[in-house]
Order: structure tokens, then sequence, then C-alpha cells
């Protein structure tokens, strides 16, 4: 396994340009970086694809590999000419992901409500994955849906059946570990989902409040201070055959930026440990 950090726990472009970011993340033992197509910084649906692929190279020149993106597309859209051009962004961002030479796009499918409810956002999400996976398979990529606080796909039984029903290699699931925690265990999702599911995975933890009750939930907490079994998940991890990058989105604290991602890079290789025991 190796370690990595998404690209929204760092200081924003703003502040420090990414590529301002990449030799202290290489100094302290990083060796990927998830980017994040937004609005606006070094990369959105409007960047062209040269300077993508320019961006790709400042990070690997510096021993950094992008391998994955998020942002960019969303499924759940109550318009149908919003849902079209939601279907253009990510087509857009499909193009985006092969011009960096990702191996992987991060889905947040959006937000479950009133106007979108269950059912729809299902159909919703099995027709747009549907309507992309050609497009992934054609570039070697792969697809994850991640598991959200969305109202959705609340089950690793309903996110196996979803994938069954797109039924492509490239479709499967990010799963982020912190995220199930307040209403599931992490470490009993994997081994249901299985390695050919994962298509990446994101680190952080999270604190049930004292009486584990469902419902009673406290708070994302700093990775080990939580209630995830750490030693069970690593161990489930390495079981499936997860061989992969460990994305962490641990908020970085206020620390001074290096000694904070080597605080955070020691802990991955906690991490790694357990999965090698």
């Amino acid at each position: 396994m190796k370690k990595s950090i998404m690209r929204a726990t760092l200081p924003d472009g703003s502040s420090i340009p990414l590529t301002k970011l990449l030799e202290p993340l290489k100094k302290a033992g990083f060796e990927g970086i998830q980017l994040g197509v937004h609005g606006v910084g070094e990369l959105t649906l409007r960047t062209a694809d040269a300077d993508a692929t320019k961006l790709a190279k400042a990070c690997r020149d510096e021993g950094i590999e992008p391998h994955s993106i998020y942002g960019g597309i969303r499924f759940f859209r109550e318009d149908a000419e919003d849902r079209k051009r939601g279907l253009d962004e990510a087509k857009k961002t499909l193009d985006l992901a092969s011009a960096i030479g990702v191996n992987a796009v991060l889905i947040h499918p959006g937000q479950l409500s009133t106007s979108i409810p269950y059912d729809d956002g299902w159909k919703l999400s099995i027709d747009n994955l549907k309507a992309l996976k050609e497009k992934a398979e054609s570039t070697h990529l792969r697809l994850g849906l991640e598991n959200v606080w969305n109202k959705f796909l609340m089950s690793p039984l309903e996110f196996k059946r979803l994938i069954e029903e797109v039924n492509s290699p490239a479709v499967g699931i990010w799963f982020d570990i912190g995220n199930v925690v307040v209403f599931g265990y992490p470490e009993q999702w994997l081994r249901i989902l299985g390695g050919k599911s994962i298509v990446g995975i994101h680190i952080k933890d999270f604190k049930r409040a004292h009486n584990d009750a469902f419902g009673t939930y406290d708070h994302f907490a700093p990775l080990f201070h939580g209630s995830v079994n750490w030693p069970e998940v690593m161990k489930e991890l390495a079981r499936i055959g997860f061989d992969d990058y460990l994305v962490s989105e641990d908020p970085l604290g206020h620390q001074p930026l290096p000694d904070a991602l080597r605080e955070l890079s020691g802990q991955l290789d906690v991490m790694i440990r357990m999965a090698k025991q």
C-alpha cells in the first residue's frame, strides 16, 4: 500500500499553489495525490487538456503521482436539461482524467432530497454510470461511487447490487472508511464488497457517541482517536487484496504544514504495518 492525500485537505490555491506543496509532500513520505476538479483553481471543467497534462507532469517531476481525481460529476439533478448538462460535464471530467493519466475518478452522486427521492437517485446513478462506463473502459479508468452522507446506499449489500446492475469492470465503490462508522462497521463493508469492487480508499476516523446507538453520533476525529477498529480494517484490506493508495482525508490541523504532513505520513505508515501483520 502507498501513501496519498486528498487535494481538499491541503491549503487551497489562493494561499499556496499546488506546485509549492509537492516538495513538502515528497519530503514527508507521500507518494501520491488525489487532485480535485473545482470551480476555481488549478483544475476546473474549463481546464484545457494540455494544461491538465502540464499539471500532471509537474506532480510527477516532484515524485508525486496524481493517481485519481474527484469532483466535476454530479448525478442527482431534477431538471432534464440540467441532467444533460451534467452528463456533458462528467464526460469532460473523464477527458481531464485521461489527460492527467490518473487511474480512477471518485464520484459523489449528489444529495437525496424531497425533490430527488431514493428510487430516482438509484435510477439516475445506474443510468449515468452506464452512460459513462464505455468511455471509462476505453481509457482504462475506473469510476468509484463514494459512500457519502447523502441518505443513499446505506449498506454494502445495496452498493454491491448497484455495481452488479451497471455490470462493468470500470465501475465500483470509492470506499470512505470514516463515513460508515455512524451506522456500520467498515471492516464488514470491505469483506462484503470484496477487492474487485473497491476502486479507492479514503482514510479518516469517526468517533461514535458513548452508547454506540444508531443515530446518536458524535464527530469526525483525528486518526486513531475515533471508533474505527484500524487493525481489523487494515487486516481486511490486506485480505481482499487491496494494494493501492491510502488517500488521507484527515484535516491537517494548525501545525506548520511540514510538521502536519510528517505526522500524517507516520500515521499512514502505522496503518500499512498493520496490514502486513
